[in-house]
């Protein structure tokens, strides 16, 4: 495996900044009545799919500090 700098850690944050710009057009077109599909459901929907992502990215970002900072699984002398 290849070690884990704070550039990646990095690269993991502005990751998430695009995301946020991902999600604020989505919230502008459902503002707008532009979203292909005005069902409640499917909005309700888009938005926990939306929240399963943020997780699972936070969940990698938890990885890569615990690899960087040599915690838990990664560390040296696990005991």
């Amino acid at each position: 495996m290849k070690p884990i700098s704070r550039f990646d850690i990095e690269q993991e944050i502005l990751q998430i900044g695009n995301f946020v710009e991902i999600l604020r057009n989505y919230a502008d077109m459902v503002y707008d009545g532009e979203v292909t599909s005005s069902s409640h459901d499917d909005i309700h929907t888009t938005l926990h799919g939306f929240a399963h992502l943020l997780e699972a990215h936070s969940d990698k970002m938890m990885q890569t500090h615990k690899r960087h900072y040599k915690i838990d699984n990664w560390s040296e002398h696990n005991e």
